[in-house]
């Protein structure tokens, strides 16, 4: 007995409620679709399929055998197209969700190398602002900071850690004495994430250790990216991640405040998400190569640092 073709047959009737209307689909006689189910009732002790003259219907063993036989056959499958597809270029649409905050330092540089890599693959990218606490369904990839929990059927894998340091532009430094201590800093007008993503109390490792500071911003907003918008524009001192002001840092248009101190707590970390599935689409694990390669040695660059505009 060939063992799948006769799962597939079993399908087939399951799905039809007909031996005849399987032989129809599968292109085959009646004749061979009663043998392959008989064999395989046989092959298995156990009757899957009640049948009478009027029509079909699963025994209870039957309707738990149908559920694996969909997943096995469809994990064949999959394995039938990652055959044909690794031999092929990548191609067809890549759906990609990705954290706002990573949008205007590495992530277009990412997509037009990978573009110019691989032409036929076109790209969907959806940007979004909060933190997220579970991948959403209907995307192939995403390059997320701060996932909370991936689910069981994704991968989350790291790319990347970065600090956040507390910045000011030298105009606004020039108005106001920068700060020596942790008590002078809660003097001035800070820049922060809503509370959603942090809090009012901030950690702080310095000269004397461990401290704990309670700032109140003046200017609250959601999205990592306008945070530095305000601090080049001297609206006060920011915190921000590592590799977002690094361009700004490199070329003089921030200043570090407190560069004695530390922030504890408040890492910004970069994961890429998939499905945790075995055969990946060819246009996703090429995707899954290129990005880990090129961001897991991820480093501001000053040339994907936007300015905002005047």
């Amino acid at each position: 007995m060939n063992q799948i073709l006769a799962i597939r047959v079993f399908v087939s009737v399951a799905e039809l409620g007909s031996f005849r209307g399987a032989a129809r689909q599968l292109n085959v006689s009646n004749a061979l679709i009663t043998r392959l189910i008989a064999a395989l009732e046989d092959h298995l002790h156990t009757r899957l399929l009640d049948r009478n003259t009027r029509n079909v219907a699963l025994t209870k063993v039957g309707s738990h055998y149908l559920a694996s036989c969909r997943y096995l056959l469809g994990e064949l499958d999959r394995l039938d197209r990652s055959v044909v597809d690794a031999s092929a270029e990548p191609g067809g649409t890549l759906r990609l969700i990705a954290s706002s905050t990573l949008a205007l330092t590495s992530l277009t540089p990412l997509l037009d190398g990978f573009r110019r890599l691989h032409p036929r693959v076109n790209i969907i990218l959806t940007l979004i602002e909060d933190p997220v606490e579970r991948f959403e369904v209907g995307y192939d990839v995403g390059l997320i900071s701060g996932l909370a929990n991936p689910g069981n059927e994704m991968v989350a894998q790291s790319l990347a850690t970065h600090s956040m340091v507390l910045c000011a532009a030298p105009g606004y430094l020039a108005d106001h004495e920068a700060p020596v201590n942790l008590e002078q800093l809660a003097q001035h007008a800070l820049i922060g994430l809503s509370r959603e993503q942090h809090g009012s109390r901030w950690h702080f490792t310095g000269p004397a250790g461990s401290e704990v500071v309670r700032l109140q911003p003046v200017y609250v907003v959601n999205s990592a990216m306008m945070v530095r918008f305000a601090a080049l524009a001297g609206m006060g001192i920011a915190m921000l991640p590592s590799v977002m002001a690094a361009g700004d840092l490199e070329d003089g248009t921030l200043k570090r405040v407190l560069p004695a101190y530390s922030i504890e707590g408040d890492e910004f970390k970069v994961s890429l998400v998939y499905p945790n599935r075995q055969y990946l689409p060819t246009k996703t694990r090429s995707f899954i190569d290129y990005a880990v390669e090129h961001l897991s040695n991820w480093r501001g660059r000053r040339d994907s640092n936007p300015r905002p505009s005047a």
